[in-house]
């Protein structure tokens, strides 16, 4: 019984640096994901190829490229300028581009991009870019003049890590089974190349 005269008043002190505590500090937040945000455009004439710019001018370490056809010079110097400033740039292309004519893949190729030709499919008709693990840029539109100029398109570019992670794990099982692209229409490894090899057996 004597020592409660004493307990009352540390009750009431520590419940004042309590409240003066939750009062003077700032509350503690936990990091949060941004939230996914998106925009879309369509063509003919809907500025969608400066949308693809825009992003690619931005990006900072990485640009995931699959593409069905891919003749726009416009997008094909933006890809160069990120890749000539160290952005990390890597090209998948269906089998259509592989040639001995001047193609996409002759151009990112003799520019030391990184390039793959997905022959494992009837059609890889992949529209797809992804920048810097976390911007998806899709849909239908082919990165052509005539998607931009001629034809009914659309394009969706998606802000979001989450989304863009499941992109970059579907490119790079597209990646593993292409070849690589050597130029003059020439590929090896791959998928292909080594089934190619056994057959040859």
């Amino acid at each position: 019984m004597l020592d409660r005269p004493y307990k009352t008043p540390l009750i009431l002190v520590t419940l004042l640096s309590l409240i003066l505590w939750a009062v003077l500090l700032p509350p503690i937040t936990l990091p949060q994901e941004n939230p996914t945000t998106w925009e879309v455009c369509f063509s003919p004439h809907g500025e969608c190829t400066n949308a693809i710019i825009s992003e690619l001018n931005e990006a900072k370490n990485s640009a995931l490229i699959q593409a069905y056809s891919f003749t726009s010079a416009p997008i094909a110097k933006a890809l160069l300028d990120a890749f000539k400033r160290g952005v990390k740039v890597e090209v998948i292309l269906d089998k259509s581009q592989k040639t001995q004519k001047y193609s996409s893949a002759t151009f990112f190729f003799n520019a030391g991009i990184p390039t793959r030709i997905d022959a494992a499919h009837k059609v890889a008709h992949n529209k797809m870019m992804v920048i810097d693990g976390e911007t998806v840029i899709t849909g239908s539109f082919n990165f052509t003049n005539a998607a931009e100029k001629n034809n009914a398109e659309n394009l969706l570019i998606i802000h979001g890590r989450k989304l863009a992670e499941k992109y970059v794990k579907n490119w790079q099982e597209h990646a593993q089974h292409s070849d690589v692209y050597v130029g003059n229409g020439v590929t090896k490894g791959g998928a292909v190349f080594q089934k190619l090899v056994r057959e040859k057996r």
